[in-house]
């Protein structure tokens, strides 16, 4: 059966283009949310409902805003700070299979505010609010989009994989995949790396799998995609430089630029084409989002990311493959 999804393609691309816009044209902390929160709700909700949106969206502000307060009573008790956090990350895991989305967003908002805590100079109040302020942009942008073109059409969704909710939990790998993130996690507090958090974001996300041998499949992929999302903010780096002081130009290149995402994301001829095309979104307006100016490319920071991505999954890779060689020899 053929499903029309142009509607839906148009309601993604006006999220995604004036929640880069928003981004670029204001100051706040995060800002990079405010896309992707419009996106997950024109693409999640039928109708925009406040009570679904504070339902599927507190989490992240909520465990932001716990992370200052955790760093803060443990501020001389790094101990105590370190038993606290791999608790909350083992808790996350170990309720992964209930709540993806939500758990996702507490380990993001927890390890972010956490680890930047523990650096004096920056004002974690200010942060903690921004985090609300964007998350409030994000949701108004997606409410505006959903009233401009509301959803009257009838579109298939997939059913979500219910393998972890009818297996028993696997206590083991939980642990071994909360001691991989806590590790990562506990880096940024011992060395200054504050500027590397989001290949730490990256490395979480993968790990939310919660399954090592997934986590390994996935872990090459990520690379590409993230490599990929990239190279294409840098590339339209180049092409708009000064072009974001003219809004509707500055909205018509982010359009077509996001328009073949979104078109193979829903057309796509295969599920590994829908999900590559679907990562790639998300891949590239990260860095739109966080480096882009009117004054210049972004090939240094753009590039950066990649590198710090790519260093840190590839260690994921190879600490996986260890993981599955050891459990294949206890198996054995």
């Amino acid at each position: 059966m053929y499903t029309n999804y142009n509607k839906e393609i148009i309601r993604n691309l006006l999220a995604i283009v004036f929640g880069l816009m928003l981004s670029k044209y204001t100051t706040y902390s995060f800002n990079f949310e405010i896309p992707i929160i419009a996106l997950a709700t024109v693409v999640s909700m039928n109708k925009f409902s406040i009570k679904t949106f504070i339902k599927d969206n507190w989490w992240l502000f909520a465990s932001a805003a716990l992370g200052v307060v955790i760093a803060r009573i443990f501020e001389e008790k790094f101990a105590l700070f370190y038993i606290f956090t791999f608790g909350v990350f083992f808790t996350c895991f170990y309720h992964m299979d209930k709540n993806p989305k939500a758990i996702s967003n507490i380990i993001l908002g927890y390890s972010f505010t956490s680890v930047y805590s523990t650096y004096k100079r920056i004002n974690m109040e200010v942060m903690v609010y921004d985090i609300f302020i964007v998350t409030v942009l994000g949701g108004i942008l997606g409410f505006l989009i959903l009233l401009l073109l509301p959803k009257t059409e009838i579109i298939e969704k997939k059913i979500e994989n219910t393998t972890l909710k009818k297996n028993p939990k696997n206590l083991k790998t939980i642990l071994i995949v909360t001691i991989v993130v806590f590790i990562a996690w506990m880096s940024y507090i011992v060395f200054d790396i504050k500027d590397t958090f989001f290949a730490y974001a990256a490395l979480a996300g993968i790990y939310g799998n919660i399954n090592i041998e997934k986590i390994h499949k996935l872990t090459p992929l990520n690379i590409g995609v993230h490599l990929l999302g990239c190279l294409l903010a840098t590339i339209y780096s180049f092409i708009i430089i000064g072009l974001d002081k003219f809004f509707l130009l500055f909205g018509l290149s982010l359009a077509i630029l996001f328009f073949p995402m979104l078109y193979y994301k829903y057309y796509g001829s295969s599920d590994i084409t829908k999900s590559i095309s679907g990562g790639l979104i998300g891949a590239t307006i990260m860095p739109l989002s966080l480096y882009l100016t009117p004054f210049g490319d972004i090939t240094s920071k753009a590039g950066a990311r990649a590198l710090q991505i790519t260093t840190m999954l590839m260690i994921s890779l190879v600490i996986t493959r260890i993981l599955i060689f050891l459990q294949g020899e206890t198996n054995g």
